[in-house]
């Protein structure tokens, strides 16, 4: 089986249309999204919409849980704002109530047993689903999360990241397709359970149009600065 693994799409639409476009002349089995819809840039209802359109298997990510949390008045859409942008700002009133229910029946991790391998897919990390974050240079000192799985696949830090563990699991984190943060592109990972093998693959598109939207969303300096230093980075 041939498995296609993204996350991090953070309402960039321009990054998630160069994606379906990349991936339509592949052969693949599926494809699985580790999380975050919401945050920082401003096409999630877009997004959503999509995602479901082409029947691909989604999880919960942080961002999306707060989006969940700002809707139930737990959250502070101000605080969300300050800290992540304009795309939370009034957020509520630009989601579908067929797109919130879709999101209240994502799952924060996904296991599957295939050809002989035993897989999950989770947002963060095993212990925590959600928030977890495992960098390249993170020591993982106790590993009894892992000893039952063969390969973890990940997102959330935004950082492209191969990680074997000595309990022999691997821990592969496909960095982001909508914000990139290690400097070598947005991007996604194809992994074959027959081979045991797996291939990261950069997703190239404009980011003209994505600055213009950040421009035209009345961000502060400091956001437009953190947003557009992000997008603008080596191969971004």
């Amino acid at each position: 089986m041939k498995i296609i693994f993204f996350s991090d799409a953070h309402g960039n639409r321009y990054a998630i249309d160069q994606f379906f476009e990349d991936v339509k002349t592949m052969a693949y089995d599926r494809i699985i999204f580790g999380g975050d819809i919401f945050g920082y840039y401003y096409e999630q209802e877009y997004i959503l919409s999509v995602l479901k359109r082409k029947n691909v298997h989604c999880l919960l990510g942080n961002h999306d849980r707060m989006f969940l949390d700002l809707i139930e008045s737990r959250g502070s859409e101000s605080a969300l704002v300050k800290k992540y942008g304009n795309s939370y700002k009034d957020i509520g009133m630009k989601i579908s109530k067929k797109n919130i229910d879709f999101l209240y029946s994502l799952q924060s991790r996904y296991e599957i047993q295939i050809d002989g391998l035993s897989l999950c897919f989770v947002h963060g990390t095993v212990e925590d689903p959600l928030d977890g974050r495992i960098y390249p240079d993170t020591e993982i000192e106790d590993m009894s999360g892992y000893e039952k799985y063969d390969f973890v696949f990940a997102g959330h830090t935004h950082h492209k990241m191969v990680k074997k563990l000595r309990c022999g699991c691997t821990i592969i984190n496909a960095g982001s397709i909508g914000q990139q943060r290690d400097g070598r592109g947005c991007s996604y990972v194809i992994f074959d359970t027959i081979n045991r093998s797996w291939n990261f693959k950069v997703c190239s598109y404009s980011k003209d149009k994505l600055l213009r939207d950040i421009n035209e969303n009345e961000e502060t300096v400091v956001m437009r600065e953190r947003l557009g230093e992000v997008l603008l980075r080596r191969n971004g």
